[in-house]
């Protein structure tokens, strides 16, 4: 159950936005600064409490933003009260001129959960990350209590059938028994038992401890799972020796302790080695998950931090299909052995699955974590076993995640230690797990900083140049078609991605400087690959200050004619919400574009409300959606009728659309189906830094 909501979790996706009571021409900016928040928003501006309504009743949405007008000065609090009569779990952002001390309390008590200037600039960010986190955190807390309701109900259903003798125990009496535990104490009728307090129950030294198991449940909000060799007292009142395992169970919405006393086939099966790994001698994944779930109980009380790293083994199944299954063995048995010597009590090794093993690191220290991580990382890999007439070796990606008192459940622990080492830009080396919050907007000075250090990265050479390819659906073509990606490389050579160094400067003219670094390397790569005899193209990112920039494209043109590259090959992009707050200047831009001879492409569309305004103002080429319609379109939340009808006026006047962020073939034949000419995604490939993709290789 817990794996399904982590792995649903993080999924990525859009943030769902409404405006509420907003001119039309100030949406758009609004989204523009929220996207520099490394936030990909969609947004739908509604007009009328009608539209507003009909809005509610088609999806679910995830913030909420209003503000006050002349017409309606109680909208806020309108909006809140239709949401609460809908209820609906909506969080509300109003902005507003007067944001006082006195204008925020009465906004609070209408149900408002934040009140901003009208202008909020940077704030706004941080609001939203805020609520959308506690959105996130209230609407997971929901799922888990039906899942657990339906867990519960299959579990009581086999505790009656059971032959295992069961009880539920609360306010200190027994609340129900299956037959097994009736037979087992004496009795006739599931009813006399029921009846039982605990002092009829237990003999006087064992009513101690079950007493102190109770409180420990009651008093302390402790999770109970014990084993105890007890008496009860059977229905003649003479004393039964039972082995019994204690644990926090619920029973009708009800909080209680089950008992669950212990057969000898149970205890056989409990002397067993169910939690080693026969291979590597280790304990295994499920005995890891029950100490991970004790140690995150633990640390939720204070004062008892510890670690997961998580140890991935990148060649182990090229090793195992090359060499066969006894080289695969022979290389988890050596790195076992490793781990078993460098990691002893109180820590635990562990081998999750075939090519992973983990580490539950009783230490507090993230810092000193980390620096075993690195070792770790660069012991594995500086492995080199004997092998007949060869040597074993892998590389490795080693992943951390803290344990502390704001520890979620072990699932979304290993979750996140797996999304650490899945960080790692070259798949190898140590990373810390880096949740949201961490990468929240900077301040100001963090934002001056950010902006020397590009500008440091970009004199030094140490922008790195990526390509992802995007690949034609309908036809083979001879052309080979990249779009351009950037990531910093640290003064330690670590690979940063864009979200990392670029919200503290896209708001700023650094972000020409850096398009125009981007344009001029690109150009000269391009040169490179057409003179190999490759016909290729590049989708190259232009930035929003760069759209106000009225030299930018008189020197791209000249710096195409020197290079002597076909400018068609050329072909820029611009986000909707960019164009959308500076229509003019988005028109004029692609006027320009269009006279060198090359081309544009409007990305993230549907993203806006204005959306199809702009389509219709901007002359795009090519149409690139807003990532979240396909992730929609794949979780089935939109049709393809429906998909068809938004892409109706795109296929109207011909333009080539493609659908980004493509991440499983299942989604392909719908996107076919849709009218899509173009895909471009992790499935394909992820970002290299070369123009190498194999499909076109092979062409």
């Amino acid at each position: 159950m817990l794996d399904k909501l982590s792995s649903s979790k993080k999924q990525h996706r859009s943030i769902n936005l409404l405006f509420v009571g907003f001119p039309s021409e100030k949406v758009d900016p609004l989204l523009s600064l929220i996207r520099t928040g490394r936030m990909s928003p969609r947004g739908r501006h509604v007009g009328t409490r009608e539209e507003l309504s009909q809005a509610l009743s088609e999806r679910s949405w995830d913030l909420l933003l209003c503000t006050g007008n002349q017409d309606d000065p109680h909208l806020a609090f309108t909006v809140a009260n239709q949401l609460s009569l809908s209820e609906k779990d909506i969080p509300i952002i109003q902005l507003s001129d007067d944001h006082s001390p006195a204008a925020q309390l009465k906004a609070y008590k209408e149900g408002i959960h934040a009140l901003l200037p009208s202008s909020p600039g940077e704030l706004l960010l941080h609001v939203m990350r805020h609520l959308i986190n506690e959105l996130s955190v209230r609407r997971r807390l929901r799922q888990t209590e039906a899942m657990l309701e339906v867990a519960e109900r299959h579990y009581h259903e086999r505790v009656v059938s059971s032959h295992r003798a069961t009880g539920y125990i609360a306010e200190n009496q027994l609340i129900f028994a299956n037959d097994s535990l009736v037979e087992l104490l004496g009795f006739e009728d599931a009813h006399q038992v029921t009846q039982l307090s605990l002092d009829q129950l237990f003999p006087p030294d064992d009513r101690v401890a079950i007493t102190d198991t109770l409180s420990k449940l009651y008093d302390k909000h402790e999770p109970v799972d014990t084993s105890l060799d007890l008496q009860v007292l059977g229905a003649d009142n003479s004393p039964i020796s039972i082995s019994a395992t204690l644990q926090t169970n619920r029973f009708e919405g009800q909080l209680c302790l089950a008992l669950s006393i212990e057969s000898e086939y149970d205890l056989t099966l409990a002397l067993g080695n169910r939690d080693v790994d026969p291979v590597t001698g280790l304990k295994n994944g499920t005995y890891l998950m029950q100490r991970l779930d004790e140690t995150a109980q633990r640390a939720l009380s204070g004062g008892h931090d510890a670690h997961l790293i998580y140890l991935r083994l990148n060649d182990y199944r090229q090793i195992a299909e090359q060499h066969g299954n006894e080289a695969g063995d022979l290389l988890l048995t050596a790195i076992a052995e490793r781990l078993d010597k460098a990691f002893g009590a109180p820590h635990l090794t562990c081998r999750l699955e075939d090519d992973s093993f983990a580490v539950l690191f009783q230490h507090a220290d993230s810092a000193d974590t980390q620096k075993i991580g690195r070792k770790l990382f660069r012991q594995v890999s500086e492995l080199n076993i004997p092998f007949e007439q060869s040597t074993l070796s892998t590389n490795a990606a080693v992943g951390i995640a803290s344990i502390t008192d704001s520890a979620p459940p072990a699932s979304e622990l290993l979750h996140r230690a797996h999304l650490a080492a899945d960080s790692l830009d070259e798949g190898t080396g140590c990373a810390m797990y880096r949740s949201l919050a961490s990468k929240s907007p900077v301040n100001a000075d963090q934002t001056e900083e950010a902006i020397k250090r590009i500008l440091a990265a970009i004199t030094d050479h140490r922008l790195k140049m990526m390509f992802q390819p995007v690949v034609s659906l309908t036809e083979e073509t001879e052309e080979h078609v990249y779009e351009v990606l950037i990531r910093l490389q640290d003064e330690n050579d670590a690979t940063l991605a864009p979200n990392v160094f670029m919200t503290a400067v896209e708001q700023s003219d650094v972000m020409v400087k850096m398009d125009r670094w981007v344009i001029e390397r690109s150009l000269q790569m391009l040169k490179s690959e057409l003179d190999k005899g490759h016909t290729n193209r590049l989708f190259i990112n232009i930035s929003g200050r760069s759209l106000h920039s009225k030299s930018l494209l008189t020197w791209v043109g000249s710096l195409i004619d020197e290079l002597k590259i076909p400018p068609r090959q050329v072909i820029f992009q611009i986000s909707e919400t960019d164009a959308a707050s500076e229509l003019e200047k988005s028109r004029a831009f692609t006027e320009k574009v269009h006279a060198i001879g090359s081309e544009l492409c409007l990305k993230h569309f549907g993203s806006s409300p204005n959306s199809h305004r702009v389509f219709d103002q901007v002359n795009a080429d090519f149409i690139k959606l807003d990532a979240s319609y396909i992730q929609d379109l794949d979780s089935d939340d939109m049709t393809i009728k429906e998909m068809q009808l938004q892409l109706q006026p795109v296929v109207d006047k011909g333009r080539t659309i493609i659908a980004p962020m493509v991440e499983n073939n299942k989604i392909i034949s719908k996107l076919f189906r849709c009218g899509i000419q173009l895909i471009q995604g992790y499935y394909l490939q992820p970002p290299q830094e070369t123009m190498d993709y194999d499909y076109f290789a092979e062409q």
